[in-house]
C-alpha cells in the first residue's frame, strides 16, 4: 500500500501541470486494483518464432489439409474471425463457441485457456491439466511432450488439431481423423510435417538439441510465435499507466472510473490484462449448436461436472476488445454497447435477447437458421446460477455513463499496431 501511495504521489508530481480531478480519482483506483501496463515480452528466439509463424498458417496440421490456425484467428480480424460462431474444417459445420482472441495469452495472469478453462498450467508444480490424461499431473505419462511445452498456451495449441469438427476432420476422411488416440493423432501430424524437407530444416534450427521431435515442440513454437506476434502493450491505457497523462481523454478517464466502480467490470476484469483468469456465469444468451443434443452449453460444468460450474465461462482479457466482435462464448452480441446493456439489464437480458442481427450471417455465412435458446427451464437454471452482480441487477448506469464506458473499452484499450490491420484484406483461406 505504501509503495502504491508513493507511485500515486510521483505520478501527480510529474503530471501536476496537466492532472485533473479525474486523474486524482483514477489514480486511486489504479493503485487499489493494481492496474498495470502490459510489459513488452523479451527473449525472442527467431528460429522458434519463424517455425511458429509458418505453423500458424499451415493447413498440413489439419486432417484434410483445408484449415489452419489463421483461419479462425486472423490477425487482420482481431485474431478472431468476425463471426458469432466459427465454421468447422468442412466450411459448413457451425462450431459451438466463438473464436477467442489471442492477445497477451502468454502473460502470467493467463493460467487457464479455452472458454471453459479446460487447459491450465501450474507453474510452481510444473503440472498441466488438459483433456488428455497422458499430459496431466506431477508425473505425466508423456513427460517427453510436457517437457517441451513450458506454458498453458503451448498446451492449448495441441487440442484444436484433435477436434474432429474444428481441424481434424471426420473419421474416414484422413489418417489423422482415423487415429485411435490423441497420441497417435499427434504422431501422425508430426510425421506429416517432418516428411517435408522444409519442416525438417525449420524444426532442426528451432530445436537443435532435440534428440527426437514430438508434438510438444509444435506447441512450443506456436506459443512462442503468439507470445511475440500478438503481444499488445501500446494501448492508450498502457501509455496512461506508464505516466502519459494525456493518453486518455477526459471522457475515457470517466469510462475507466466507471469500469472500476459502478460498472463493476473489475469483478472479473482486473489487474494487468483485465481478465483472462476469472470465471463466472453472466447469464449469456445461448445461440448455435451448443454442446449437447438440446443445443445447451453449460461451460465449465462440461469439464468438471461440478454444480457450481454450470454456465460458467472464462472472462476474456480486454486489450483490443473493440476489434474482436461478436462477444461472449456464443458470439451472442454484436457490439460493446450490446454487452454493456446486457450487464446493466441483469438476468432480464436473457428474456429480452434480440437475435435479429444474426440474420445477415444466416443468409450468407451459415446458410441456415441459428438456434437461439428459449427453453424456459434452461433459462431459469442459468438465471438462478448467475453471478450475484447479474442476478441482483447490481449494475445501474445512465446512458452517458454507458457511453463513457464503451469509449474506454473501444478507444483506450485498442493498440494502434492491431487497429491498423483492420481494413486490410483478410488472410482467411479455406
Amino acid at each position: 500500500m505504501i509503495k502504491s501511495l508513493k507511485l500515486l504521489l510521483l505520478f501527480l508530481a510529474v503530471s501536476a501541470t496537466y492532472a485533473s480531478k479525474l486523474d486524482v480519482e483514477l489514480q486511486n483506483y489504479i493503485a487499489r486494483f493494481q492496474f498495470k501496463p502490459v510489459p513488452r515480452p523479451t527473449g525472442i528466439n527467431r528460429d522458434i518464432y519463424n517455425l511458429g509463424k509458418k505453423l500458424f498458417s499451415e493447413v498440413e496440421i489439419s486432417g484434410n489439409r483445408n484449415i489452419s490456425c489463421a483461419s479462425c484467428h486472423d490477425p487482420k480480424l482481431g485474431t478472431s474471425d468476425a463471426l458469432p460462431l466459427s465454421l468447422g474444417e468442412d466450411g459448413k459445420t457451425i462450431i459451438a463457441r466463438n473464436s477467442p482472441a489471442l492477445f497477451n495469452l502468454d502473460h502470467p495472469e493467463m493460467r487457464m485457456l479455452f472458454w471453459d478453462g479446460r487447459v491450465s498450467y501450474d507453474e510452481r508444480a510444473e503440472a498441466y491439466t488438459t483433456p488428455s490424461e497422458v499430459l496431466n499431473g506431477d508425473y505425466p505419462e508423456r513427460w517427453d511432450i510436457t517437457d517441451e511445452l513450458g506454458s498453458a498456451l503451448a498446451a492449448q495449441a495441441l487440442f484444436p488439431i484433435l477436434n474432429h469438427e474444428e481441424m481434424r476432420g471426420q473419421k474416414g476422411t484422413n489418417e489423422i481423423a482415423d487415429a485411435k488416440s490423441d497420441e497417435e493423432a499427434w504422431e501422425r501430424i508430426m510425421r506429416r510435417l517432418l516428411g517435408k524437407k522444409e519442416y525438417q530444416e525449420l524444426f532442426k534450427k528451432a530445436f537443435p538439441k532435440a534428440m527426437e521431435l514430438n508434438i510438444g515442440h509444435l506447441g512450443n513454437a506456436l506459443a512462442h510465435f503468439q507470445k511475440f506476434e500478438f503481444s499488445s502493450t501500446n494501448t492508450p491505457w498502457d501509455r496512461y499507466l506508464r505516466g502519459q497523462i494525456q493518453a486518455l481523454s477526459e471522457a475515457e478517464k470517466r469510462g475507466a472510473i466507471i469500469f472500476s466502480t459502478k460498472g463493476r467490470c473489475i469483478v472479473c476484469h482486473g489487474r494487468t490484462i483485465l481478465g483472462g483468469n476469472a470465471m463466472a456465469n453472466i447469464a449469456a444468451p445461448q445461440i448455435g449448436p451448443g454442446k449437447d443434443i438440446r443445443n445447451n452449453d453449460q461451460g465449465r460444468f462440461e469439464v468438471t461436472n461440478e454444480e457450481r460450474h454450470r454456465y460458467v465461462f472464462r472472462a476474456p482479457p480486454l486489450r483490443n476488445v473493440a476489434l474482436t466482435a461478436p462477444y461472449f462464448h456464443s458470439g451472442a452480441y454484436e457490439t460493446l454497447m450490446d454487452v454493456v446493456n446486457h450487464y446493466a439489464g441483469g438476468i432480464k437480458s436473457l428474456d429480452e435477447y434480440n437475435s435479429k442481427w444474426l440474420e445477415k450471417f444466416e443468409k450468407t455465412t451459415y446458410k441456415q437458421k441459428i438456434y437461439v435458446e428459449t427453453n424456459h427451464y434452461r433459462l431459469f437454471r442459468k438465471k438462478e446460477d448467475a453471478h450475484p452482480v447479474i442476478k441482483r441487477n447490481m449494475i445501474r448506469l445512465t446512458q452517458s455513463e454507458k457511453e463513457d464506458l464503451v469509449l474506454f473499452l473501444t478507444k483506450s484499450l485498442t493498440d494502434p499496431k492491431f487497429e491498423s490491420l483492420k481494413n486490410k484484406k483478410s488472410l482467411n483461406k479455406r
